[in-house]
C-alpha cells in the first residue's frame, strides 16, 4: 500500500484551506492607504492657511484670521483620518514651515524697497 497518496491528498486539503481563508478574509487584509501625495497636499494646505491666520492677526482681520484657522483644523482632522503617519509634526517639516515664514517677512521686509510707492 503506498502511503505517499494520504500525504497528497492532506496537502491539497490544507491548501484548499488556505486559499478559501484568504478569498475570504482578502478585503480585512488589502491596505486602505490613501496616495502619498493626497497627504502631501493637505499638509501643504494646512501650512498655508496657519500662514494666512498669521497674516490676518498681522493686519487685525479678526474674520479672516477666524476662516482660516477653521479651515487649518478642518484639514487637519481630515489628514489625521486619512495619514496616520502625519499626527506627529515632522520636524522637517516644521522647519520647512518655519523657513517659509521666515522668506515670507523679509520679502514684505524687502518688498519697499524693490517696489515704488510702497
Amino acid at each position: 500500500m503506498c502511503r505517499g497518496g494520504g500525504r497528497t491528498l492532506r496537502s491539497l486539503k490544507a491548501l484548499g484551506v488556505v486559499l478559501a481563508i484568504s478569498l475570504i478574509a482578502a478585503p480585512l487584509f488589502a491596505v486602505n492607504t490613501p496616495h502619498q501625495g493626497d497627504c502631501r497636499k493637505l499638509t501643504r494646505q494646512i501650512a498655508r492657511y496657519e500662514r494666512d491666520a498669521q497674516w490676518a492677526d498681522q493686519r487685525d482681520n479678526a474674520l479672516w484670521e477666524s476662516a482660516s484657522k477653521n479651515r487649518a483644523k478642518q484639514l487637519t482632522e481630515r489628514r489625521n483620518g486619512m495619514c496616520p503617519q502625519y499626527k506627529k509634526p515632522n520636524p522637517i517639516a516644521v522647519a520647512a514651515a518655519k523657513a517659509a515664514d521666515l522668506i515670507a517677512i523679509a520679502a514684505k521686509a524687502a518688498a519697499p524697497y524693490f517696489i515704488p510707492g510702497l
